[in-house]
């Protein structure tokens, strides 16, 4: 049986992730359709668009996301000319939501600024693993506008499952943030989620403590994130998982963001290649969320 599509006809995406939104569109059984980008020599962009359509579906992650957040804007622009009435924004990796209150005198509310933004210029919304903190749901964000926050956990627990994870693994969380999505990929699993407490400096500069009462050890541990950045949260927390005794070390995370410098990081620390969802582009990428989306999109039809 073919999937619910919303009511929409078809998938625009970008050419830096435009595997991504062709196997999305391919989950749906709609036509995909990539944008042409020019960016003129002052750093302008140009943004083209094929085909025309009623309703659409327009994929694009916000990692690095200035120049990506005009695109998209002009990209409305130009559906909604052509005669667009419904436009559905997919942006697995949501950029802005950190700052959802004024934490120094001086500062926007950037949450509230990209959120009005984007609210008027799309109808809907699909996230994964948004950073939302105080912010307690995407409806609050983009208001008055339909959307779904996703969670990360089933393509991870689908991967564990499918590689025959041992029934001893421990899935750990660096801190309270990462509870949802520890508990998510544990609970179906029948494994235990254990979480940390995170203690930031700064950016770069983070230390991770485990209960030391936590029962790792001889057994493996998976680390599991919702973004993957520097690194050094990931880093802490596995020194604390073999401090404790855990046999071997596992990563994955949602949104992969570092380095190749990070990447080198991880073999030095003896834990392989950490294994991310496909939403941000990342040579880590082995989990696809097209699945996951596609379903979130053929809930609105039956909304």
């Amino acid at each position: 049986m073919a999937r619910n599509t919303g009511n929409y006809t078809a998938v625009y995406g970008f050419p830096e992730s435009a595997d991504a939104a062709r196997r999305l569109a391919q989950a749906l059984e709609i036509p995909c359709h990539i944008a042409e980008l020019h960016r003129f020599p002052d750093g302008e962009s140009l943004v083209r668009l094929p085909e025309p359509v009623e309703r659409a579906i327009v994929y694009r992650s916000l990692d690095r996301p200035n120049e990506k957040l005009v695109e998209l804007t002009l990209a409305a622009s130009v559906l909604r000319r052509q005669g667009a009435t419904e436009l559905c924004l997919v942006a697995p990796y949501m950029a802005y939501m950190r700052q959802d209150a004024i934490f120094r005198p001086g500062e926007p509310v950037s949450q509230t600024v990209v959120g009005d933004w984007l609210g008027r210029c799309f109808d809907r919304f699909v996230c994964v693993e948004p950073h939302l903190h105080r912010t307690h749901t995407l409806d609050e964000v983009f208001v008055g506008r339909p959307s779904a926050a996703l969670s990360g956990a089933a393509p991870i627990a689908e991967h564990l499952r499918a590689n025959g994870v041992a029934s001893g693994t421990v899935i750990v969380g660096p801190d309270e943030e990462s509870a949802p999505l520890v508990e998510a990929v544990a609970g179906p699993l029948g494994l235990t989620g254990i979480v940390g407490r995170k203690e930031r400096r700064g950016d770069r500069d983070v230390t991770v403590a485990l209960p030391p009462d936590a029962p790792i050890h001889g057994r493996p541990v998976v680390i599991v994130d919702d973004v993957i950045s520097s690194g050094e949260t990931i880093f802490s927390c596995a020194r604390a998982a073999r401090v404790l005794g855990a046999s071997r070390v596992q990563v994955y995370g949602v949104h992969a963001l570092f380095s190749d410098i990070v990447a080198e990081r991880f073999t030095a620390e003896g834990l392989g290649r950490p294994l991310s969802c496909d939403g941000v582009p990342h040579p880590s990428n082995a989990l696809s969320l097209s699945g996951l989306l596609a379903d979130a999109i053929a809930s609105f039809g039956r909304g």
